[in-house]
């Protein structure tokens, strides 16, 4: 999703919080749309090994990007763990997703109409794949995801590996099997709301706030405050926790 579009009906449809005009709440909490440690890649900026054989380049160098990805994407499956934080540069707000385990991945995929977003949302949007699936875009139970490794990913994770367990597991119970089961019995839809508390319907990031917010019990992984902002942006999401439990990057790829 471009991020002029979502700025224009974000502007339209979304209140920012007390005090707060567009343009305060975009610079300090949504961080420019940017990576939350400032990391610099523009939205026109394409990585060496987004090509595909119709691109132009020699078959050879097609070989050569397609290999680089892939050692890309392995690096980044064997570096997953349980309880991360997976933040995705794609030139709109990005996208957010968290993993359940060390093998799998919880996110609200989105995509469709953008008017939808919105309006009427995206029934039962919430997804859960694979690792693999996820980095590769390689379908599992009948969806497809997005080939994510074609655009910028960060990997970050919380210093407290108990709390990352026990919010994962809250992410898994509550977003996708309630006996974490491989199956699907929760069924959320995907829509822009003005609350950050509604567990349904849900987006991207905000699943993944929830997750540590509710997920964590009496600790304050979460900065009590910012249970009142009214949209979190995926780029926001490591600066909206408290010092103890601040996440830290485990790298880009």
């Amino acid at each position: 999703m471009h991020l002029k579009r979502i700025i224009f009906l974000l502007k339209k449809s979304i209140k920012y919080g007390k005090g707060l005009t567009f343009e305060q709440w975009f610079s300090d909490i949504a961080n420019y749309g940017a990576f939350p440690d400032g990391e610099g890649h523009s939205a026109s900026e394409k990585k060496t090994n987004n090509l595909d054989e119709h691109s132009g380049f020699e078959k050879n160098e097609y070989n050569l990007a397609q290999g680089s990805q892939t050692t890309n994407g392995n690096k980044l499956k064997n570096a997953i763990k349980k309880g991360d934080i997976l933040i995705i540069s794609n030139g709109g707000f990005g996208h957010a997703a968290i993993a359940t385990s060390d093998t799998y991945i919880l996110e609200m995929s989105g995509g469709g109409n953008i008017a939808k977003w919105l309006a009427t949302g995206i029934s039962d949007n919430n997804h859960q794949f694979s690792k693999d699936n996820w980095i590769f875009g390689k379908a599992e139970q009948g969806v497809r995801p997005s080939k994510h490794i074609e655009n910028w990913i960060q990997l970050w994770r919380i210093p407290d590996k108990s709390t990352a367990n026990k919010c994962a597991n809250y992410a898994d119970a509550t977003f996708w099997n309630s006996g974490h089961g491989y199956k699907k019995n929760r069924h959320i839809t995907y829509r822009l709301t003005d609350a950050t508390t509604t567990r349904n319907p849900n987006y991207c990031s905000k699943l993944v706030f929830q997750s540590f917010y509710y997920g964590s019990g009496n600790a304050t992984v979460i900065q009590p405050s910012m249970a009142g902002l009214s949209f979190v942006s995926s780029a926001a999401l490591p600066n909206l926790f408290t010092g103890k439990y601040m996440p830290y990057k485990v790298g880009t790829f």
